[in-house]
């Protein structure tokens, strides 16, 4: 028996030290008996956790399996992104057969139709999903819920920055810059020249652009002059993120890659006159995702239109139909915000088209529930107005094209 102890005590080290390394790969979470395992192609340290969880790339796989659910139950799997927004894999997974539209990493409004799939006879489900370009860098959390339990399970996933070594770039270079100053940075609106140099003759060159978060923006394929020289030009509008983007072009055939910078700034919006706005409810001003906020505003001009904006935490921003005041200069709005919508403090900023007077408001947005389970799925994109002081008859995208305002931007293409 004595001598058996230091045996004891290494078979014990050893089952702690197999239980990290499996856990490193698998980070596990459970609620009422539910596990939810993943696997990836790495690990990494989860910035919300401070823990390592399993990890990969974009366009990689990762294996996801789950157990203690009811036999064969109806079970919903979702994700929920780094900045809080919550989407189904089925606008997520570029693997996913017949899948709808998905993620455009600039706007990200697509009808997120639930994912869905029956357990096992055990109670147990395992799949492989797929990651894309427009998977922002981060800590993620998958979230699966039990129809019939209610169980829910849920885990940690990062996506890391693929490290490998430096593009070669060869003798080409590529200079972004704003038309109108010449510099490598500007504000939202901002018409952008991309200039490369050094190519091979009548080569197609693939561009892409990546947002501040490592989400990648798409872009048509230049040809390249008799010299290897080629210049296209691309505007920032306000539906942007803010900070730092980098622009790569890769020869097809040189093989040559090459990466520009450009920084994006928001134009300063700047409260005047005396015109008054507040978010009347919820109250004090913060609700979770899928809530409705009603904010009011008063003095302005009587009948005059009143264009409305949602300004997000990173700087982007998103359309809300334009109201108008009645004869006393009032006007309420209902606005729905949704999962889609991502988490922290935002602004609602309206304007007077007449008056000129702005005023700004500020809304705090709190993760709602992580489970994307209805269906059919909203269709619309949010910000959206469900009521109004005009009965909802507010001046929407193509109602009238000519008088929207200019922070008033539209779901466009990237290009």
């Amino acid at each position: 028996m004595v001598q058996s102890r230091p045996i004891q005590l290494m078979a014990v080290a050893f089952a702690l030290v197999l239980a990290l390394i499996i856990g490193a790969f698998a980070y596990v979470s459970s609620a009422a008996g539910a596990r939810f395992y993943v696997f990836g192609p790495t690990t990494a340290v989860c910035d919300r956790t401070g823990g390592g969880t399993a990890a990969g790339y974009q366009d990689s796989t990762f294996g996801t399996e789950l157990q203690g659910f009811w036999d064969s139950e109806p079970v919903y799997i979702s994700f929920t992104f780094p900045d809080g927004r919550v989407f189904s894999p089925y606008v997520t997974d570029s693997g996913v057969v017949n899948t709808p539209q998905g993620l455009d990493g600039v706007i990200d409004m697509p009808a997120n139709f639930p994912w869905v799939f029956n357990a096992s006879r055990g109670g147990d489900y395992y799949f492989t999903f797929n990651t894309s370009n427009k998977w922002p860098y981060g800590c993620y959390t998958f979230t699966a819920h039990g129809a019939w339990s209610n169980r829910e399970a849920a885990a940690s996933f990062v996506v890391s920055p693929r490290v490998g070594p430096e593009p070669n770039a060869g003798p080409t270079t590529l200079v972004i810059q704003d038309n109108t100053t010449g510099d490598p940075s500007g504000l939202h609106g901002a018409l952008v020249n991309i200039f490369g140099r050094g190519f091979r003759a009548q080569e197609v060159v693939s561009v892409w652009i990546t947002a501040p978060d490592g989400t990648v923006i798409d872009y048509p394929q230049q040809q390249t002059s008799d010299i290897g020289s080629f210049e296209s030009t691309f505007k920032f509008l306000e539906a942007y993120p803010v900070g730092r983007y980098a622009f790569t072009a890769l020869g097809t055939s040189s093989q040559y890659q090459v990466i520009g910078y450009f920084n994006l700034g928001a134009r300063p919006s700047t409260p005047e006159g005396w015109a008054q706005m507040r978010v009347a409810s919820p109250y004090p001003a913060s609700g979770d995702q899928r809530t409705t906020f009603e904010i009011q505003g008063k003095r302005f001009d009587p009948y005059e239109r009143v264009d409305i904006w949602m300004t997000l935490a990173d700087g982007s921003v998103r359309a809300i139909p334009s109201q108008f005041a009645n004869e006393f200069g009032e006007f309420f709005a209902v606005v729905y915000l949704d999962e889609r919508i991502p988490t922290g403090y935002h602004k609602f900023t309206a304007k007077g088209t007449n008056s000129n007077r702005l005023v700004i408001t500020d809304v705090l947005v709190e993760a709602g529930s992580p489970n994307v389970t209805a269906a059919p799925p909203d269709p619309d994109p949010a910000p959206r107005v469900v009521d109004s002081n005009t009965d909802n008859l507010t001046l929407g995208p193509g109602d009238n094209p000519s008088t929207l305002p200019v922070l008033d931007p539209q779901p466009e293409p990237a290009f």
